[in-house]
């Protein structure tokens, strides 16, 4: 062999593999681009999945939020409707004015004694610490100030001493 003959060879033997080089590289950015838009793909039907799952999420979540405010206000009103029963009507409603003096009417013979009278207590309103709950509750969850909600159970049930209460309440809603 001439050694024109084995530069010939030599240059073709590296043309050939510069070519199957280059085919290599286009093969592989082929596979790459195709890699590449196929994740792309992936990546967005993922999201719009994610998206759709979300909405559907937060609706659920709202409609169980609203479920519940208005079963709070039914019951609220219920307990409000029962503590009010439960307190005797002197507690509730503003004195009557004085009625003039009937004319005195002869006197009586006196009662012999017997037992004396022993004042009868008004029924503990357990039902008004549960009603003032439950309004303290609604009014928490529907976002007012301590104070507001203070304010608010004062007006319904007369001044008292609720910071155990409010304490409680606005503690849970915040958790």
């Amino acid at each position: 062999m001439s050694e024109g003959h084995a530069e010939e060879l030599a240059g073709r033997a590296a043309d050939a593999v510069r070519g199957i080089v280059a085919e290599a590289e286009e093969r592989a950015a082929a596979i790459v681009r195709d890699a590449e838009t196929e994740a792309a793909s992936v990546r967005q039907t993922a999201e719009a999945d994610a998206a759709r799952i979300r909405e559907r999420a937060e609706a659920d979540a709202r409609g169980q939020i609203e479920a519940a405010k208005r079963a709070l206000d039914e019951l609220g009103g219920t307990l409000v409707a029962a503590a009010s029963e439960a307190i005797p009507a002197a507690e509730t409603q503003p004195e009557p004015e004085p009625e003039p003096e009937p004319e005195p009417e002869p006197e009586a013979p006196p009662e012999t004694p017997g037992a004396p009278e022993v004042p009868v207590a008004p029924p503990a309103a357990n039902g008004a610490d549960a009603a003032e709950r439950l309004v303290a509750m609604k009014l928490a969850v529907d976002g007012e100030e301590r104070a507001a909600i203070e304010s608010e159970l004062t007006q319904r049930f007369g001044a008292a001493d609720r910071s155990a209460l409010l304490d409680d309440v606005l503690s849970r809603v915040a958790g």
